[in-house]
């Protein structure tokens, strides 16, 4: 299920517009949607594909109940990754409305560099949030490598390059927000990121490899 649009908000759900206006929208010179909910997007298709090769593998008479589990797993994760796309727009516009704060005064400037900083916390945890799901989804995808039918083991595999692709991207989008961080919460927040490249960097090895072994390995 998609999430709905707040009724309050002037501006859609990105999953409720075509996509060729999203397509549109992202390459025009307005900043949203940027490079952290246009990766989030790519992500969710990468796993829609591999939640699609269960799908398909459940149609045999013989389907296990790892299989069914799977599944079901991948279901929920999807839902949990759809979010992320207008996350990282509402906090790229918060830094936006911080930036535009009055700094005509002592008192105005504090305010202002409290509510950048907040706006910043949110810019960085938004990307961090959605690579965090992201590397969820290829974790599952490595566990559907093995258990999908091998005809579509090629989407598995097509799914979990775009999941990687998209984490990827994602912290890319961390790495430009880190330095707005204190000290401290810049730390903690690159010792996260690179946890989680090194993650899927390794997680995606061992799915291209299981599928590609499936491919090749004659029946």
């Amino acid at each position: 299920m998609l999430p709905s649009t707040d009724a309050e908000s002037s501006a859609p759900s990105l999953w409720d517009v075509s996509a060729r206006e999203l397509l549109t929208r992202t390459a025009s010179a307005d900043p949203t949607p940027g490079g952290g909910s246009v990766a989030a997007i790519s992500g969710a298709f990468g796993l829609a594909l591999v939640t699609m090769a269960l799908a398909v593998s459940l149609k045999g008479k013989s389907a296990s109940d790892d299989l069914k589990t799977l599944h079901h797993e991948a279901g929920e994760l999807l839902n949990r990754l759809l979010p992320h796309p207008d996350a990282d727009v509402t906090a790229f516009q918060g830094y936006m409305d911080a930036l535009a704060l009055p700094k005509s005064d002592e008192g105005q400037r504090a305010t202002r560099r409290s509510a950048m900083q907040s706006a910043a916390r949110s810019a960085t945890e938004a990307p961090l949030s959605a690579a965090r799901d992201l590397l969820a989804g290829l974790e599952l995808a490595q566990r559907a490598a093995v258990l999908s039918h091998k005809n579509v083991v090629s989407d598995v595999g097509a799914g979990a390059a775009l999941l990687a692709g998209a984490l990827h991207a994602e912290l890319l989008t961390v790495d430009i927000n880190l330095s707005s961080l204190p000290a401290e919460e810049r730390s903690a927040a690159y010792t996260e990121r690179t946890h989680l490249a090194e993650a899927a960097r390794q997680q995606d090895t061992r799915v291209a490899s299981l599928v590609q072994a499936r491919l090749t390995r004659p029946d």
